[in-house]
């Protein structure tokens, strides 16, 4: 499956799965829901910002639904040091 892919992005991958502690068929499920979940999110958002009456609110709730389920306490550090290090860009610009 991976003779055609450089010996590096195996590993790579792999190193994600295992950081990650999914299998691959596990990771590939959630980032196809997740990404269709987010298209969705943005296309109501596209809508709801021509006709405010229309998907209030539906955006927001897919966005914090998919970060406190799977990005908020995720076993791959580098998530946790990509939120910790939005959280304070965020706290410098305010």
């Amino acid at each position: 499956m991976f003779r055609s892919l450089p010996v590096r992005s195996v590993l790579m991958f792999d190193k994600h799965l295992k950081q990650s502690n999914v299998t691959y068929r596990q990771h590939i499920k959630w980032a196809l829901t997740a990404g269709i979940r987010l298209i969705w999110a943005g296309v109501a958002s596209v809508i709801h910002g021509v006709n405010p009456r229309w998907f209030d609110g539906v955006a927001p709730k897919i966005i914090i639904e998919i970060y406190h389920s799977h990005l908020e306490h995720h076993a791959n550090p580098d998530y946790q040091k990509m939120i910790n290090d939005a959280k304070a860009s965020r706290s410098d610009s305010v």
